[in-house]
């Protein structure tokens, strides 16, 4: 949060609300800026719960992998290669 000439600023990056395996939920700040920027890149995106993505993708690098296959796995993101 910046103060600048009495106007309080609050920059976030994407964040969420739900707790996972390595990020705590994003608190909700105990002030109230008077400009808040956020960055947006799932922010009207509505996922299937994480139980059955987590399933379908460890299903396909299982299949993958018993036929002999090699899987790459591509992040854009530090959040997501971990």
């Amino acid at each position: 949060m910046a103060d600048i000439a009495g106007v309080r600023i609050l920059y976030t990056g994407d964040y969420s609300r739900k707790e996972d395996c390595h990020l705590c939920a994003a608190e909700i700040p105990q002030f109230s800026p008077d400009i808040c920027v956020i960055e947006s890149t799932y922010g009207v995106q509505l996922h299937q719960p994480r139980n059955v993505r987590e399933k379908r993708f460890t299903d396909v690098i299982h299949s993958t992998i018993s036929q002999g296959g090699r899987v790459l796995i591509p992040a854009f993101a530090l959040g997501r290669a971990q």
